[in-house]
């Protein structure tokens, strides 16, 4: 690839292309990451980069408003002589994906990790949203990630190994008051994730769901906010589903996004077979979700030796 790469056409016509750093050795692990300019993407891209990983490093619009992201990225690759190629993908959008995901494969090169990180967020009464913006939430959230995972499957099936990594959030897990659009997407994502785990197991792929807390992120800074306004300011107004601020001491240390790239790395550098299928992490709305998780486990451990027994047998659909 050229190395004036910014100068060339339009990032509409752009779909899956590679703008190269530093090739991918053959040996070297690659991991695929979406929505790698800004937040914990970036933080991910950094630390698996910076650790001998060959990272593709995904985001939409390369040449548009991520221009500026997408360059950072290699000339921090080049600084550090790190492997890692920025890809252009839409995790949105189908062709994107599927012409991101041939283009990597068709270059020669594999697949070994998918973390998706790609996501958005959302804040106001479930109620006041739209049903085109609950729907275009869902899609980047919850079958984004879906989308990615099917692109790279058949390539994981194909080599009997891989690993699907799914970004998720404790409030897709436990609702601490308030709720909201972004918690159901995230509940979405972590059924779909986890049904796809027992689902793939058999080709020898994992799937893991990573549950960060609350940290500082750009992403919250552009949430999705509701199409009435006029509906927003009546929940306000009556206090419905909102939760209390809380000022923080003089102490207060905000969250580290590095603890999420280690989270990704530890998960990534732990071997097949030895992995769970959810993670925790940070210091905030954490407290009692690694529990909850244990208790899930066991719970559902004993809903399936249950329905071992003839009595809960299920013999009626479609035969």
């Amino acid at each position: 690839m050229s190395s004036n790469w910014l100068e060339a056409g339009p990032a509409a016509n752009r779909k899956g292309q590679i703008l190269t750093g530093k090739q991918s050795d053959q040996g070297e692990t690659s991991v695929l990451v979406t929505g790698s300019s800004s937040g914990f993407g970036e933080v991910i891209v950094k630390t698996l980069a910076g650790h001998g990983y060959h990272v593709f490093a995904t985001m939409r619009d390369v040449c548009g408003r991520n221009r500026d992201a997408a360059q950072a990225l290699m000339s921090w690759a080049q600084t550090n002589d790190a492997s890692l190629e920025v890809v252009e993908m839409d995790v949105a959008d189908d062709g994107s994906v599927e012409s991101a995901i041939s283009s990597i494969l068709e270059a020669g090169q594999r697949i070994d990790v998918v973390v998706n990180n790609a996501g958005i967020a959302a804040a106001g009464p479930l109620e006041a949203f739209d049903t085109a913006q609950m729907a275009h939430l869902l899609n980047i959230n919850a079958i984004g990630p879906m989308r990615v995972d099917k692109a790279v499957l058949p390539h994981m099936r194909a080599r009997g190994s891989g690993l699907l990594l799914h970004v998720s959030s404790t409030l897709g897990r436990v609702l601490p008051g308030g709720g909201g659009l972004y918690p159901a997407s995230k509940w979405a994502l972590e059924g779909l994730a986890e049904s796809l785990l027992y689902q793939v197991a058999a080709f020898g792929v994992d799937v893991v769901i990573l549950e960060p807390g609350s940290f500082p992120t750009p992403a919250t800074s552009r949430a999705m906010l509701p199409a009435s306004e006029a509906i927003a300011q009546e929940y306000a107004a009556a206090g419905a589903g909102v939760r209390r601020a809380v000022e923080p001491g003089p102490d207060y240390v905000l969250p580290d996004l590095q603890e999420i790239g280690d989270a990704v790395l530890d998960i990534i550098q732990t071997p097949s077979g030895g992995r769970r299928m959810r993670y925790v992490t940070g210091p905030i709305f954490t407290e009692g979700v690694d529990e909850f998780n244990q208790e899930y486990e066991a719970t559902k451990l004993r809903l399936i030796e249950v329905l071992r027994r003839p009595d809960q047998a299920i013999t009626w659909g479609r035969r």
